[in-house]
């Protein structure tokens, strides 16, 4: 019987040995979530990704609208906001304090602010106004808020002369080009267009309405268009004109 307990309480011993090893090993494993939480980024806390939301410091968050519908249109006036809406009469709204507006033109409702908070609520009370009814009504136009650089971007684009004897010059508010032709080709530049030429051969258009910029620079490639044997004419920058091989004499 004194070996059967010397026996027993041997493997006693042994159990508790690979019990403490079995703990020793998974306490290592362990992961520290104290040490976790203190190394997490303090931008993924949630009072952190609110002020990212609602504040922008070096941009701003837009939203637009559009009025649609006969009668109805919207202008600026100062730092009013007038609207006309048709049977529902006419409406102004005063842009509050931190709220830039812009109406570039086709009834469009440009609202801005580096503070989210008040772009949301003026935006509801310019769409208080009149709903949306499919014809006519103030329409937003995009979703949610978009974030931008600046409310008044400047637009720009480049064209080149190719071809000899091709030159352009700015004459008061026109722009003369040779191309050519028996005489010079004389164009009114549009409002809100400023054109600068570098060069005889270079054409530099820009304005903060990107449709009179895009206009202007298709006024004047229309006189002389890339042709593909030479390649003579007037090219946007970038532009690439895939080129014809002639006819060859046999």
């Amino acid at each position: 019987m004194g070996s059967v307990e010397r026996i027993g309480s041997f493997t006693v011993v042994v159990a508790a040995c690979v019990l403490l090893s079995i703990y020793a090993m998974t306490s290592q494993n362990k992961p520290n979530l104290a040490a976790g939480i203190a190394s997490r980024p303090a931008c993924f806390t949630p009072v952190s990704r609110q002020l990212k939301r609602s504040v922008s410091a070096n941009g701003l968050f837009m939203k637009k609208f559009q009025v649609v519908g006969v009668g109805h249109r919207v202008d600026l006036a100062g730092n009013n906001v007038n609207f006309e809406l048709g049977n529902d009469g006419s409406t102004t709204l005063q842009i509050p304090e931190g709220v830039q507006v812009r109406v570039p033109r086709d009834n469009t409702v440009l609202i801005a602010s580096q503070d989210k908070d008040k772009v949301l609520q003026f935006s509801d009370s310019v769409q208080a106004l009149k709903k949306d009814l499919g014809k006519e009504g103030i329409r937003r136009v995009g979703k949610g808020v978009k974030e931008i650089e600046t409310l008044d971007p400047v637009f720009e684009k480049k064209l080149k002369l190719v071809g000899v004897g091709y030159r352009a010059a700015v004459k008061g508010k026109t722009v003369v080009l040779n191309l050519g032709y028996s005489h010079p080709i004389t164009l009114p530049i549009l409002d809100g267009v400023t054109i600068n030429c570098p060069s005889n051969t270079e054409i530099v258009l820009s304005g903060k309405d990107s449709w009179a910029v895009g206009q202007m620079a298709y006024n004047i490639r229309e006189w002389r268009k890339p042709e593909p044997y030479k390649g003579k004419g007037i090219r946007y920058e970038g532009e690439h004109v895939i080129m014809k091989e002639g006819k060859r004499k046999k």
